[in-house]
């Protein structure tokens, strides 16, 4: 979530982390290398295993509501290298629905 404080500033706070679990593997690939360049060795693809639904809030943004009860969008913050207790190492840049909901994720 984005905040301001009294004095008009904004900074990024998030909520309390959800459990998930998938799998994670590096990006790479011609397709991948061409779309982040230089940025390719700090993205991570990743699958979910839980099914998903989709829905819209008021602003029209999808949120991708996960059977565990996670609520996933993109610019979230994923924490894979740290504790759920920390602030995420990494943000979903981009999210795919297939039949298992797949995500790129890049490193902050």
């Amino acid at each position: 979530m984005t905040v301001k404080d009294n004095e008009g500033s904004t900074s990024e706070t998030f909520g309390e982390a959800t459990p998930i679990s998938g799998e994670s593997w590096p990006a790479s690939g011609r397709v991948q290398a061409e779309m982040y360049g230089d940025r390719l060795k700090y993205i991570r693809n990743l699958r979910l295993a839980d099914t998903y639904t989709i829905q819209t809030d008021n602003k029209g943004q999808l949120h991708y509501v996960l059977e565990s009860g996670a609520d996933i969008q993109e610019r979230d913050g994923i924490c894979l290298y740290v504790d759920g207790a920390m602030d995420p190492d990494y943000r979903v840049i981009s999210i795919r629905p297939d039949r298992f909901l797949r995500m790129e994720v890049e490193h902050t």
